[in-house]
């Protein structure tokens, strides 16, 4: 058994707010009386709850602003020097190092193999090989994931096919744990300032409500839904919340531009984002597997996992999906969703009309499906077996 009185330490590359699932672990953590030790950007912005509990302590990384070709070589070596700091610095002899994304790997790839007896390695995407470029793009300069998922205490996916698949890929001894990417809770604080002008459109609607929460990834197929929704705009609309990267949002911008039946609402730090699903109806969860550019595997959404059908199950709101595994198994084995075999407008508007006409059923079922999974009892058996 972990002693509780050593430390759990979490580094992720990037910004925590962008990451949910690792928000809920954090949560369940803290409330399984673990102490954690978080070491990412944007610490600054988790809840009061989080930040003032006596248990959690956590080192905000910073760096310089630029897009400059030496702003970027002097951030890295920042980035560098700061996560591999904190790693010997704060990772004790007894305590656990659980990495999250598969850049933080390459940034503590010198250090990580004196940690390997104590090592959790999290990836929330499935990726196309063992090995990634050290550099963005480097077809020659790589280092080996592989190496350091076989040398790990534990490895841990998202999604119970994807950890058969990381097995053979990494040629892993065991099948990785499965931590689902559900919210540890509902808790979605004040509404605060910047959310008012949104739900306001919200409350207006007179339609019901279509919601997809999330990225607006190339991996997500809107154009489809977004054409069907239109021939039945008098009776339901698409509002979208997320993030939209900064060299994407003239081209999002003139799609949304294209249809009355959509409103885009912004991008709200979670668990914000969870206020809106209250308005909700049904939810889209449009995925598009294929050619990826960030080394995640073409089959990745293929075998999605993502956050959002646990957000929306939660709220006990029916879903519709594209003919992926990952949310076909699920919505047919629990019976909350309908996965469109054809992406025309015709099979599309069915699919809608499938959903109302059980709507009922169906969102007592997405109740039963959030239900089924305790995070506690996972989390607990993956630091203690």
């Amino acid at each position: 058994m972990f002693n509780k009185q050593n430390k759990i330490v979490i580094m992720l590359y990037g910004n925590v707010m962008l990451y949910p699932p690792a928000i809920s672990l954090i949560e369940c953590l803290l409330e399984n009386e673990y102490n954690v030790f978080l070491v990412s950007e944007g610490t600054d912005q988790l809840s009061e709850k989080i930040r003032s509990n006596k248990l959690f302590q956590c080192y905000n990384v910073v760096t310089k602003p630029g897009n400059s070709v030496v702003h970027r070589i002097s951030r890295r070596a920042e980035l560098e020097k700061q996560y591999n700091k904190q790693l010997l610095d704060c990772v004790g002899d007894k305590d656990i190092l659980w990495t999250i994304n598969p850049i933080i790997l390459r940034i503590l790839r010198k250090n990580i193999s004196s940690f390997a007896n104590r090592h959790i390695l999290q990836l929330y995407e499935l990726m196309e090989s063992d090995t990634l470029p050290l550099f963005k793009g480097s077809r020659v300069f790589k280092f080996s994931i592989g190496d350091i998922a076989r040398n790990a205490w534990k490895n841990v996916v998202v999604e119970k096919n994807r950890a058969y698949i990381q097995k053979v890929l990494w040629d892993l001894n065991k099948v990785p744990y499965v931590i689902p990417n559900k919210p540890y809770n509902f808790d979605v604080g004040e509404q605060t300032s910047d959310m008012e002008k949104a739900i306001d459109i919200l409350r207006q609607e007179r339609r019901r409500i279509i919601m997809y929460l999330g990225v607006m990834d190339a991996d997500r197929n809107f154009a489809p839904f977004a054409n069907a929704i239109e021939r039945v705009k008098d009776q339901y609309c698409l509002c979208m919340l997320g993030k939209v990267d900064q060299s994407q949002i003239e081209e999002f911008n003139s799609f949304c531009s294209k249809y009355e039946s959509i409103h885009y609402l912004g991008f709200y730090n979670p668990p914000h984002h969870l206020y809106f699903l209250k308005y909700a109806y049904m939810a889209l969860v449009p995925y598009a597997p294929g050619k990826t550019s960030n080394n995640t595997s073409p089959i990745n959404a293929l075998y999605c996992a993502p956050n959002k059908i646990w957000e929306y199950a939660g709220m006990g709101i029916p879903m519709i999906g594209t003919d992926v595994l990952g949310l076909k198994e699920p919505f047919e084995k629990y019976d909350i969703g309908v996965c469109c075999e054809n992406l025309d407008t015709k099979t599309i508007i069915e699919t809608i009309q499938s959903i109302e006409s059980r709507y009922e059923v169906m969102s007592k079922n997405c109740r039963a499906f959030y239900d089924h999974v305790d995070l506690n009892q996972i989390i607990n058996r993956i630091i203690n077996e």
